[in-house]
């Protein structure tokens, strides 16, 4: 290890040097500041030994050196005992590696500080690779981060391309939505469509948790919803509880690991009869807003969907007066509105605001209850992603309904 000694004064003690040389110190001197700084800057120094100038000294050229020599040292990290009169008995508590001792110090103290940098120097110079090695993997952890970042970003977008665009309606049926992923990719999905010239499919899904394993199955779930079949006459509109059979069989066909599962309601509406078919596969049942502004489920069985095959999920019915309106959500809404005063379940919290908005026309139901949702604490941070579809019955010339009033 070297040590190299400053002495632009003759400050330091005699004999100073061959003391550190019996110590094992391999000891090279400096006459001055100046010179010192370009020995230093070489990185072979693990020690130095430099007086403060003295009021003698203290001209500018000497000063100025003096506060270079410091600064390389400060930088490089290289212990150092200062020399100096206001020591103060002992290291600064600067952040430095600098130990400061008085003037008149003697060999024998010199040599017992330069020990314990002795002792130390390895262990510090390996933390310090330690250090410079987890900046370096911080460095790559966070790029590597940026480029997942960027990824899902492109995820996010491109499943939202696969939604339904600017659908508002189809023939007597109005429609809104409300889709928001909890990260950049959501577990949730819906669709809106024409299967023929009488009968419009429309359903919500959501995948088991949020993310890009869910976004994934939600793919997968968008491709295996079968609406109707060819056969020899032509082709034969599938009622939702066989729609959700082929899913189910779809998805259990690939062997999802983990336990992946989905839920989903399908509905298929008859746009000449009004009547409404729908089926559900563990999933939220559907909620109905009549014309009195009353908010009822529609309720129907099913299981979960991907877990075991041969499941089976009931057809239920309903005949939709003109103005009544419908509503498919996720369970994400569950989790965002807690119970207020005096409410034993969520549910019954933001089922009171479908009640408050019902006599509105069904955009502005959805606008309205996105407004009461981002009122609710969690709102900022979300546990789950939120996905809502309203349906409403045109009403018929001559008819009035609430939503017109």
């Amino acid at each position: 290890m070297q040590v190299l000694l400053v002495d632009p004064g003759c400050g330091l003690p005699p004999g100073v040097g061959e003391c550190l040389a019996e110590d094992g110190w391999r000891v090279s001197t400096a006459p001055d500041y100046k010179q010192a700084v370009e020995v230093t800057q070489k990185g072979k120094v693990a020690a130095v030994v430099v007086p403060q100038p003295t009021a003698e000294e203290n001209d500018k050229a000497s000063e100025l050196a003096y506060r270079s020599l410091i600064r390389t040292l400060h930088t490089q990290r290289i212990a150092t005992v200062l020399i100096a009169d206001n020591h103060h008995g002992g290291s600064r508590n600067d952040g430095t590696l600098v130990d400061v001792a008085a003037r008149g110090v003697t060999k024998e103290e010199l040599r017992g500080r330069l020990s314990t940098v002795r002792r130390y120097h390895a262990l510090v110079c390996g933390m310090e690779r330690e250090v410079e090695n987890l900046q370096r993997i911080s460095k790559r952890i966070n790029q590597h981060f940026n480029e997942v970042e960027q990824q899902m970003r492109l995820a996010g977008r491109l499943q939202r391309d696969f939604l339904p665009r600017h659908i508002d309606s189809i023939g007597p049926v109005r429609f809104a939505t409300l889709f928001r992923p909890v990260t950049w990719v959501s577990g949730d999905t819906y669709d809106i469509f024409r299967v023929d010239e009488k009968h419009v499919g429309f359903y919500i899904a959501d995948a088991v948790g949020h993310g890009m394993a869910a976004g994934l199955l939600t793919m997968f779930i968008r491709q295996a919803v079968v609406p109707k079949e060819i056969v020899r006459q032509g082709y034969r509109v599938l009622d939702p509880g066989e729609t959700l059979a082929k899913l189910n069989e779809a998805l259990t066909d690939q062997a999802l690991p983990n336990c992946q599962f989905a839920t989903a309601c399908y509905c298929l509406l008859n746009t000449e009869t009004l009547e409404l078919q729908f089926a559900r596969g563990g999933h939220p049942h559907p909620l109905l807003i009549t014309q009195e502004g009353h908010v009822t489920e529609l309720k129907c069985q099913g299981g979960l969907l991907g877990l075991f095959k041969g499941e089976t999920f009931p057809t239920s019915k309903v005949h939709m007066r003109p103005g009544e309106k419908l509503i498919l959500y996720t369970d994400g809404i569950e989790v965002s509105f807690a119970p207020r005063k005096g409410e034993a379940h969520s549910w019954e919290h933001y089922r009171s605001v479908f009640e408050d908005l019902a006599d509105h026309p069904i955009e502005e139901i959805i606008r309205g209850f996105e407004a009461k949702l981002d009122n609710e604490a969690g709102s900022l941070n979300p546990k789950d992603d939120v996905t809502v579809v309203g349906m409403q019955i045109r009403c018929r010339v001559g008819e009035a309904s609430r939503s017109e009033a």
